[in-house]
């Protein structure tokens, strides 16, 4: 019993802010958090919700730098240097003990306590008058802050989950002193990771209708919005049911978590107390890292910094459509501070402290995914699309050794230098951002592509990277290739209106996607996520193997039909008007000809013709023929089509599909959220799925060949504490 004891003392009961907001520089310290209103319920006022809200954000401090290491540093992307402690080495090593100063599940209960303590005493019938949005309304004053904290709760279980994996004690009631912590060890069922998910789940799923974001103006520090800090309950939900679904292997339980990252990516908020002040609508916006268009043309190549400068990652703003934080833990601005983001200077050289060098670099295997990719883009030059590939032989050395062959990410997001004494490391996704980011758009799209694959949905998810979603893209590259009424009522799920949402796919005809290069199209805000380094995607015939969309055994495949070409089909003289039609239709006008009755008109014949009038209704009546003909081949091509991916298409090809865009998620995982804490968990989720260890010791192997062999057994992938959590 002492173990429990031990573990959640230290904050046994809920603490509570003094004062909710602030305007200085830091998260302010907020008193006691061991002790306080244990002898009453606070919960009885709107300012006590939102002191209570601010409590729990600030025990969240403790935790937010280890949430980053233990995703980042178990995975394959960073090397622990010989400088970094021996704390920083055991987690990369896989020898974490119970004198680890990161290995404190304590603290994790002690803001879940604080979380249980504030769910079991709010009042979420309370109501109030307030003026808002034009009118005065009742106003549920805890309702906002009850889910974001239940949604908080759960996200700190999966965390615990993830590093210590088994025996996890699930504590949901608040514990008031010692004597309680006594029957709370006695009564508290011990989970795994699946059982996690599964009470959470179910935990949060009757709250999504209460999410909206809180009416704060002011932020709990100067640099971070107050907004930023809410966790979405659909974002921790999608989670939740992809974890859950990986674990399981269910891929029915994959298009719930897609379904989760939609409803949060394209949110309608609730009732009429809803803010306008914030986004509810997630882009992946257009402003990728690219090599210039000039400089493609000419061949002096300069990158143009876009999606991995440091203002990607500020936290500063939150609401605007290409704000890409969404939800951040407030850190305080000084190293001197109690909770400095000390991710800060373990990526890059301490510059306070006389200089010291970063403890973790990027490791071959990170590098390696960059360098392997190939760029590829288009410029317009006199009105002609020219596409271009560029290659290291293009390159300088500098451009070569600082990372910018291949994918631009990593080169714009690191830079190291070797001065006389030291190595001048600075990774600017870790440097820039005070605070500890644990949602962001570019990361939410990158799930909800994991999820959509594991769905049985590879072309749905390949568009994610290759091109963006609007509705073009759904309905004429994903709907087709439904063949079933449910996959169908699926996809429809997801609306990505064209009136917000707009891609390069102008439109869509019978399979295809009509895409405009012509411009550079100011109104694009939706792209692919591997386009935000690596150029176009979508028509890169380096990114992944075209064969791939059609099985093995093509002939089955119908051919393409003919269409009717109305470019020149108009005249006044008949004759040219036949002419110009026939110049571009021949083809389609033989094809009928054969198949039908109908053949082209003989406009020499005067007795069947006497004027030019009767010419050209003649002729007008077989271009609504071919017109008409056309119609009819396009669709019986849809519905031959339909009935090949039903019988060859899908059985043959899906499963290689899905296998190929598994391959292209992981390198995005890498390009796009490396250093940011969540490699591992991905590395796990795969193995998962695929029900084989080995997949993420060899990913880990990459780093460091030593971990194979312990990694090949999953009991050693995670923590253990106390001889008590943990397996």
């Amino acid at each position: 019993m002492k173990q429990l004891k031990y573990l959640i003392a230290i904050g046994c009961v809920c603490c509570c802010a003094t004062a909710a907001f602030t305007s200085c520089d830091d998260m302010l310290e907020m008193g006691n958090d061991d002790i306080l209103y244990a002898d009453k319920n606070h919960l009885t006022s709107a300012n006590d919700t939102v002191n209570s809200y601010v409590g729990i954000l600030v025990q969240l401090q403790k935790i937010a730098i280890r949430t980053n290491l233990f995703g980042e540093l178990r995975g394959d992307l960073v090397n622990v240097n010989a400088n970094a402690n021996a704390n920083l080495k055991a987690i990369a090593n896989f020898t974490v003990d119970d004198n680890n100063t990161y290995n404190n599940p304590r603290d994790y209960y002690s803001v879940i306590n604080n979380c249980n303590y504030y769910l079991a005493n709010a009042d979420t019938t309370l109501r109030e008058s307030r003026y808002m949005t034009g009118s005065t309304s009742d106003f549920y004053v805890f309702r906002s802050e009850y889910v974001a904290v239940r949604a908080i709760r759960a996200w700190l279980y999966l965390q615990l989950g993830q590093i210590y994996g088994e025996n996890i004690p699930l504590v949901t009631e608040p514990i008031l002193s010692l004597d309680d912590a006594n029957q709370a060890l006695e009564k508290a069922p011990k989970k795994n990771l699946s059982g996690i998910c599964d009470y959470f789940i179910e935990d949060l799923k009757p709250y999504v209708p209460w999410f909206n974001y809180f009416f704060h103006s002011n932020g709990y520090n100067s640099h971070m919005p107050a907004r930023m800090s809410v966790f979405p309950v659909s974002l921790v939900l999608g989670d939740l049911y992809l974890w859950s679904a990986s674990l399981k292997q269910d891929p029915m339980l994959a298009r719930e978590a897609a379904k989760c990252y939609y409803d949060y990516i394209d949110w309608t908020p609730n009732g009429k107390n809803s803010n306008n002040s914030f986004k509810r609508k997630n882009v992946i916006k257009s402003d990728a890292t690219s090599w210039t268009t000039g400089s493609l043309s000419t061949g002096n190549f300069s990158v143009t910094p876009g999606g991995h400068d440091g203002s990607w990652f500020g936290t500063s703003v939150f609401g605007t459509p290409s704000a890409e934080v969404i939800t951040a833990i407030g850190m305080d601005s000084a190293s001197a501070e109690g909770h400095f983001n000390e991710l800060r200077y373990l990526y890059s050289y301490n510059m306070d402290e006389s200089d010291v060098e970063a403890s973790f670099s990027p490791s071959k295997a990170c590098t390696s995914y960059s360098d392997s990719q190939v760029y590829y883009d288009y410029y317009i030059n006199a009105g002609n699309i020219n596409f271009v590939t560029v290659t290291s032989s293009q390159l300088t050395e500098d451009q070569i050794n600082g990372h910018y062959v291949g994918d631009l990410r990593l080169g714009t997001t690191f830079s190291q230098r070797q001065g006389q004494d030291m190595m001048y490391q600075m990774i600017y996704k870790t440097y820039y951002p005070q605070d500890v980011i644990i949602y962001r758009t570019g990361d939410v799209y990158l799930r909800m592509a994991e999820a959509l694959n594991y769905a049985g949905f590879p072309k749905f998810a390949l568009a994610i990277l290759t091109i963006g979603l609007d509705n073009n893209v759904i309905n004429g590259y994903v709907m087709p290739e439904c063949t079933t009424p449910q996959d169908s009522a699926f996809v429809k799920y997801f609306d990505f209106n064209v009136n917000y949402y707009v891609t390069r796919a102008t439109s869509y005809s019978s399979r295809s996607l009509i895409i405009d290069y012509s411009t550079n199209n100011s109104t694009v805000n939706q792209i692919g996520l591997h386009q935000r380094g690596s150029g176009w995607a979508f028509d890169n015939p380096y990114y992944y193997p075209a064969e791939t969309d059609m099985p093995a055994n093509f002939d089955h495949f119908p051919e393409p039909v003919l269409s009717y070409n109305s470019e020149y089909a108009t005249n006044t003289k008949a004759e040219t008007y036949l002419e110009n039609i026939l110049s571009v239709n021949q083809e389609l006008a033989d094809q009928m000809a054969a198949e039908t009755a109908t053949t082209i008109p003989n406009l020499a014949d005067e007795e069947a013709y006497a004027n030019n009038r009767a010419k050209l209704d003649a002729v007008e009546a077989f271009e609504q023929a071919l017109i008409d003909y056309a119609t009819q081949l396009a669709q019986q091509h849809e519905q031959d089509v339909a009935v090949w991916y039903r019988d060859y298409g899908v059985p043959q090809v899906r499963t290689r599909q899905i296998e190929v865009v598994d391959s292209l998620l992981d390198i995005e995982s890498a390009l796009e959220t490396c250093f940011e804490g969540f490699r591992f968990g991905y590395l796990m989720r795969d193995a998962e799925r695929k029900g084989d260890p080995t997949v993420l010791a060899k990913r880990v192997a990459k780093r460091d060949e030593s971990l194979l062999g312990l990694l090949s057994n999953k009991q050693n992938w995670f923590i253990r504490w106390n001889g008590q959590i943990g397996k």
